[in-house]
């Protein structure tokens, strides 16, 4: 009796830490939108000496393509963000929090939020600059020919960029790309036809921060 007692409750904690241990995140994994965004391109982030002088951006980023791969379509665009905003030049902030606030105000769409309420969720934030983007869902179209089975995916990625010193719109835009595929035999799946357009427009949301992002601190309004 003794003896299956002590068994019983050997199991019971075995299954107890086992429970603790699938709960508890994976050591090393990135757990914030920051991290997702430095290690995006297989590399750890390197340590970077803080400097006041960096101008501190605030990545707000939705995922609302609803797919089977949503990893595979944030680090796509995850790893054109980290070129763009270098840890050396820029302070990088997680903006989850503050999407959380607008859609708490009822903007459960960011892209509809004004100016005007963005600046009210960073009042008092610190924080110099504010890049939204957002992956709609994708649009899928099958092309068959009389030799060929392919297809067709379009993403749409809403974008701003905001002064956070002055409100005012340092870019506004939507980026929609098309990609297409096709093979003699067999099918093509969607992923990798919807990463070949996120490149597409990845390519372009580099492009814009590169050549619009000032790299020195908003000037603060008085």
């Amino acid at each position: 009796m003794k003896k299956a007692i002590l068994c019983l409750s050997a199991a019971l904690l075995m299954a107890a830490f086992s429970a603790a241990a699938a709960a508890a995140p994976t050591v090393g994994a990135p757990q914030n939108i920051v991290q997702q965004i430095r290690t995006a391109d297989g590399q750890q982030g390197a340590a970077v000496e803080k400097n006041a002088q960096r101008p501190r951006v605030v990545v707000m980023y939705v995922n609302n393509a609803k797919s089977t791969y949503d990893a595979a379509v944030d680090k796509e665009i995850f790893k054109y963000i980290n070129k763009a905003l270098p840890a050396d030049t820029y302070e990088l902030m997680d903006g989850t929090p503050y999407v959380q606030k607008l859609n708490a105000q009822g903007y459960t769409d960011l892209s509809t939020a004004e100016r005007a309420d963005f600046m009210d969720a960073f009042a008092g934030s610190g924080i110099d600059y504010c890049i939204y983007l957002e992956i709609t869902p994708f649009v899928a179209r099958d092309k068959i020919t009389l030799f060929t089975i392919g297809k067709d995916i379009t993403t749409s990625v809403p974008f701003k960029i905001i002064d956070l010193s002055t409100g005012k719109y340092i870019y506004t835009g939507k980026f929609t790309e098309k990609a297409s595929d096709s093979t003699i035999i067999g099918d093509i799946g969607n992923k990798s036809v919807a990463l070949k357009a996120l490149d597409s427009a990845g390519e372009k949301i580099l492009s814009v921060i590169q050549t619009r992002l000032p790299k020195t601190k908003a000037a603060v309004t008085k």
